[in-house]
């Protein structure tokens, strides 16, 4: 009996050490659950619908978690809670982290239809998890596009070839619409009239229509050709890239303006809007949501348009050039009566919308006033896309000889393409009073036309032994000096120093260099410091006027320019694992570094919907961003910086 005892004693203790070692394992294996949900799947157009997903981890290190796109849908709100995180343990073993993340997303939908939400994809230790995909069902009709923001969906859909790599130029296509769907980006162009008359206003319009959000503005390889138009661009060129969203074949896109411009056909027959080509580059710094897939530049081509521009007509067409367009004409001058000889100027000013450059006004003939060469001014503007304004002509005369001038009235022959009729307007006369005597030379070349001649001046026969001849007319009056000789002037010794000057910095530059370069090292880490503490500051004005986009960008510029100077290399293309990893190797705490890294992952993931961040949430940040900011500037890393970068 006793021996017995002794064997169940050992048995019992042999069962308790399996149970402590299968109790360790378990604790050292990381487990994950992850689950995404919604609090409706049936809704309507106008409705909001509550996406939450669900990360609990368990297990040392932080979850890597992808949000997948909301196709369909425009993202108004959006939330993180972190409602538990503690830690605990069991007699010997390592500690344990669980921790709870919870996102919360507040949808709208873009229009009706089936749409499927791809799962949630989480890296966690050396596994993936992945939810459960979300089906939601929009009903009823979206609201109707407005003139302003036409909407690419026919369009989009006249090629369903997608493209894969870089994208030849397509053939031109005598459409007003045309475009190449691609699933990834697509160029688009919009063209009002395919079919104008010649010297009427096209409106073309290229947008970009993107997966992704830019990181960084396309750079531009060729711009569309308008050989045989006048262009006048429409939109201002200090705007910014603002987008807008849109469904395309199921398939949500970031829509963005590229070009706006007016083309004025100089010719009738068939006239090419050409292909714009650019690069876009999908390059992400610390982006958790949507990494990198595929090649990171992406070269596209617009399709090009085909236009037949007709001839104005025939019928009741006047003889000499036409001005397309609804313009009216006024004629004034600057002075009625003046001196003779002396220049009066007389502006004829055309305003109106249409064709502005092709006005042409006729110079006015009066006899007895000399009329010099027309200066022309034109001020062009471009309200609603319309493009109007003004051309002025401005004349200098001299009048020949006293008396009264009657300046007939100025008429341009113009075609409306509104009414598709043709159109003569014209100014007022002007009566111009010159006084005084009469140039001498001026009453013999005017003759009988000089309004102040006498008959014997005409009708004398007597050759002019000392022809005279007109001076140019000054408009403006003058002092005439003579030249100062140059070693007069005040600044010719000083100009004598300045090569000996030149050759002492020669010899003392390359010294100076070479002492701030050896105090180089120090001044450039305290100037990172001195930025980023700028930035943060810069946080607190953006939060102050509630700028979501620029309060984000500038907390994490602070974090990061603070790191990589601390750190000595630079950190931008890493993961937030390896940027975990890289810091901890660094000889960071790992709170440390999971704060920061966390911060940083926040600041990325408001770009979704920058908008509606709330207050709150952007001064929580902020306190916390201040705080790890004192904890990074302190931080002295351990061992040598990444050889080749990152």
């Amino acid at each position: 009996m006793k021996r017995f005892g002794s064997w169940l004693l050992l048995c019992c203790a042999v069962a308790s050490h399996s149970a402590s070692a299968a109790v360790a394992q378990a604790q050292a294996q990381p487990t994950l659950r992850v689950e995404m949900s919604a609090d409706r799947k049936d809704l309507g157009i106008g409705d909001q619908v509550a996406v939450r997903i669900l990360v609990q981890a368990q297990g040392a290190g932080q979850p890597d978690v992808e949000v997948p796109e909301f196709e369909g849908f425009q993202v108004v709100q959006r939330s993180v809670q972190r409602p538990m995180q503690f830690s605990f343990g069991f007699g010997q073993a390592a500690p344990v982290v669980t921790s709870t993340t919870q996102y919360t997303f507040v949808l709208v939908p873009m229009g009706a239809g089936t749409f499927k939400i791809p799962p949630v994809r989480v890296t966690f230790g050396q596994r993936v998890y992945q939810s459960q995909p979300l089906i939601l069902k929009v009903t009823g009709q979206a609201a109707a596009p407005g003139q302003a923001a036409p909407q690419p969906g026919q369009a989009a859909q006249a090629s369903s070839n997608p493209a894969v790599g870089e994208q030849a130029t397509p053939a031109p296509q005598a459409s007003g619409d045309t475009a190449v769907f691609d699933q990834d980006a697509f160029l688009r162009t919009v063209v009002d009239k395919i079919e104008p008359r010649e010297g009427e206003q096209v409106t073309a319009t290229i947008y970009l229509y993107t997966r992704h959000n830019l990181q960084q503005v396309p750079g531009v390889q060729s711009e569309a050709s308008t050989d045989g138009f006048w262009v006048q661009d429409l939109l201002s060129p200090t705007r910014s890239l603002d987008p807008t969203r849109q469904i395309v074949n199921g398939h949500g896109f970031w829509v963005y303006t590229l070009r706006r411009f007016a083309g004025f056909p100089l010719r009738s027959g068939e006239l090419t809007i050409g292909s714009m080509k650019l690069t876009i580059s999908r390059e992400s710094v610390f982006d958790m949501f949507a990494p990198s897939q595929g090649p990171s530049n992406l070269t596209r081509s617009s399709v090009p348009v085909q236009l037949h521009v007709k001839p104005l007509p025939t019928e009741h067409k006047p003889d000499g050039p036409v001005a397309v367009g609804n313009f009216t004409i006024e004629t004034s001058l600057d002075r009625k009566q003046v001196v003779t000889g002396d220049a009066v100027t007389l502006t004829a000013t055309v305003r109106g919308k249409g064709n502005l450059r092709g006005v042409k006004v006729q110079d006015p003939s009066v006899p007895g006033l000399q009329i010099l060469q027309p200066e022309v001014h034109d001020l062009v503007e471009s309200p609603d896309d319309r493009v109007q304004g003004t051309r002025s002509f401005a004349w200098l005369m001299v009048p020949e000889a006293p008396g009264s001038y009657t300046i007939p009235a100025l008429s341009v022959n113009t075609f409306d393409p509104e009414t598709d009729a043709y159109k003569r307007i014209s100014s007022e006369k002007l009566t111009l009073t010159a006084a005084g005597t009469a140039h001498a030379n001026a009453a013999t070349a005017s003759g009988k036309n000089s309004p102040g001649a006498g008959a014997d001046t005409a009708d004398t026969n007597e050759p002019n032994e000392h022809p005279e001849t007109w001076p140019p007319p000054r408009p403006h009056s003058e002092l005439a000096r003579p030249e100062t000789p140059l070693a007069a002037r005040s600044f010719y010794p000083l100009a004598l120093l300045v090569w000996p000057l030149l050759w002492l910095a020669s010899l003392l530059l390359p010294l100076a260099w070479t002492q701030l370069r050896a105090r180089g090292g120090e001044s450039v880490e305290r100037a990172a410091l001195r930025h980023a503490r700028k930035r943060l500051a810069a946080a607190e004005g953006a939060l102050a006027a509630q700028d979501a986009r620029r309060f984000h960008a500038d907390v994490a510029n602070a974090l990061q320019t603070t790191l990589e100077a601390r750190l000595g290399e630079p950190v931008s293309g890493l993961t937030q694992t390896e940027l975990g990893r890289r810091l901890v190797e660094r000889g960071m705490p790992e709170k440390l570094s999971a704060a920061l890294c966390e911060l940083l992952a926040q600041c990325d993931f408001a770009r979704f919907s920058s908008a509606a961040v709330s207050e709150a949430d952007m001064q929580g940040l902020l306190a916390r961003a201040e705080h790890v900011w004192s904890d990074v500037a302190a931080f002295s890393p351990a061992g040598p910086a990444a050889k080749g970068g990152v």
